[in-house]
Order: structure tokens, then C-alpha cells, then sequence
């Protein structure tokens, strides 16, 4: 199966090579990244690394459209058979290739679990439903359809794209192994950065 990582970055220079560097490149059809409108030098550092991987390709907003706006460009302009979404502060523990093995073109969604910076586990269960959108998933991407993240004040972009996956009725596999590493909390989180586009 090629699977695509997709990560959308606004001023990411302090995160954007330990994501990338987290991703297996053995795995890695494509790295799509969005830089969006970043005003440090996380562009730089993006065109600097992809002179070693070649599987990179940078994405550009000339200016600050929110996270929403450059989840769904980057999926709208990857071609791997499934999609992993990534945020820029974030990383995947080694464990993620254990999951990416489990791959096989036989679900829709492959689920793992996260562990937040501070320690703090967030288990992604069947009977959860709606809640917990975030990060912990494979998708194949012919599934997704006219599933998109939005823009709303009330929540993240991600819930709306969660809600629309679940209610085409996926065929699920749960890994229950840990492979992501969730920046959180910390003081302007890539998380809240959808509310860009709002101001």
C-alpha cells in the first residue's frame, strides 16, 4: 500500500524536523507539507531537507489561510492509496511502524493510540464514536470523499472531518499500540490553528 503523510506547518521551525525525521521513510510513498504563510524559517528548513528526501514535497499558501484550509489541500493533492495526517509539533514514536505494517488494504481506518507530552495516554476505543477526532488514524483515501476539516469558532476543523468518516460506516482495525506523540499541552498548539482563517 503507498501511503502519503500529510502535515499542514505555520511557523513550525522549532518542531518541523523532528516530525519529519519520525516519519519512516521506508514507508513513505509522499510527505506532503503545507506551509502556510509562515513567517519564520520553516520553509528553510523544509527545502533544506528535502534535498535528502526525495519523497518530500512542499506545499505553499503565499499567506495564512488556518490549518483547515491546508488539511484539506494536502489531501486533495495526495495520490497514495491511504493518507496519515501529522501535525508539525508532533511526532510518531518508533511504534508507528508496527501499525504501517498492519496495512493492508483490508479496512478503511487503521487506529493507534497517542501519549501526550506529559505523559498522559489517549486510548482510541470502537465504542468512542464521534469523540476523540485528532490524529490517531490510517485512512484510505478514495474513503474520504467529501469529507473535509471546516472552520468554526466552536471546534476544531478536525471534528466535523471525523463526524463525516464515521457516518459512511468504516471498516475499522484497532492496532491499540501507541505511535504518536502528542504535543500537548502547550501554548499555541498546532490544534487551535485552524482559527487562523477567523481573524
Amino acid at each position: 500500500m503507498n501511503i502519503s503523510f500529510l502535515s499542514p506547518a505555520y511557523n513550525s521551525a522549532q518542531w518541523i524536523k523532528t516530525m519529519l525525521d519520525s516519519i519512516p521513510k521506508d514507508y513513505a510513498f509522499e510527505i506532503l507539507i503545507c506551509d502556510d504563510g509562515s513567517t519564520d524559517n520553516t520553509l528553510d528548513i523544509l527545502e533544506e531537507y528535502q534535498k535528502g528526501c526525495p519523497q518530500l514535497k512542499i506545499l505553499i499558501n503565499e499567506e495564512n489561510k488556518g490549518a483547515s484550509h491546508s488539511y484539506n489541500r494536502l489531501i486533495a493533492e495526495s495520490s497514495g492509496d491511504y493518507v496519515a495526517i501529522i501535525d508539525s509539533d508532533d511526532m510518531y514514536l518508533p511504534t508507528i511502524k508496527d501499525v504501517l505494517k498492519q496495512v493492508d488494504g483490508e479496512h478503511d481506518i487503521y487506529y493507534y493510540n497517542m501519549l501526550r507530552k506529559d505523559g498522559h495516554p489517549i486510548i482510541k476505543r470502537e465504542t468512542d464514536g464521534y469523540s476523540w477526532p485528532g490524529q490517531f488514524k490510517i485512512i484510505r483515501r478514495s474513503f474520504i470523499g467529501d469529507a473535509h476539516f471546516t472552520v468554526k469558532k466552536e471546534h476544531a476543523g478536525d471534528w466535523d472531518f471525523n463526524r463525516a468518516l464515521i457516518d459512511k460506516k468504516p471498516k475499522c482495525k484497532y492496532t491499540n499500540l501507541f505511535a504518536y506523540w502528542y504535543n500537548y499541552p502547550r501554548e499555541h498548539s498546532e490544534s487551535s490553528l485552524h482559527l487562523k482563517g477567523l481573524k
